[in-house]
């Protein structure tokens, strides 16, 4: 994993040990979704289409597609109610059956340190549902906290 801030932006790349259609389905399939970032409770993932995403009990993400070419970049919206508007790109790269995949979050501003230390577990998830093996939601916060003191200890 490599992960960069800038003033409001967040970059993470992570490698995962499966095909980029593998990591394209975990993206973009309702299913998958579900295991490593919310319920996809209306819309779909797909090219000039809006979504919106239910994180847990109603805290609900509305996102519209700004550019979608599949197995290879992702790039929308992101607008939780009590947070300004975000743009998030994933790029995945493949090479010998792994996919480098990376996460860019822009306009986060006074968020940034929050997204640095959330950003993480969900793309842990992800490998985690990509591979099939789903964790379980209950060790979420679990694992954020986890980063979240590593974090704060390396700054």
């Amino acid at each position: 994993m490599s992960l960069e801030t800038r003033e409001s932006q967040l970059r993470v790349e992570w490698t995962i040990n499966a095909p980029t259609a593998r990591v394209w389905e975990s993206l973009t399939t309702p299913s998958h979704l579900a295991q490593w970032l919310g319920k996809l409770v209306s819309g779909e993932i797909s090219s000039e289409s809006s979504f919106a995403v239910d994180h847990g009990d109603g805290y609900q993400c509305d996102s519209t597609v700004v550019e979608c070419e599949p197995f290879r970049a992702l790039s929308y919206s992101w607008k939780f109610p009590d947070e300004p508007h975000t743009e998030l790109s994933w790029n995945l790269l493949s090479s010998d059956n792994r996919t480098t995949l990376t996460l860019t979050h822009s306009g986060l501003s006074e968020l940034l340190t929050s997204y640095r230390d959330g950003w993480p577990v969900h793309l842990t998830f992800l490998e985690a549902s990509t591979l099939g093996t789903p964790l379980p939601w209950t060790m979420f916060w679990h694992f954020h906290s986890t980063i979240a003191y590593l974090n704060a200890r390396d700054q």
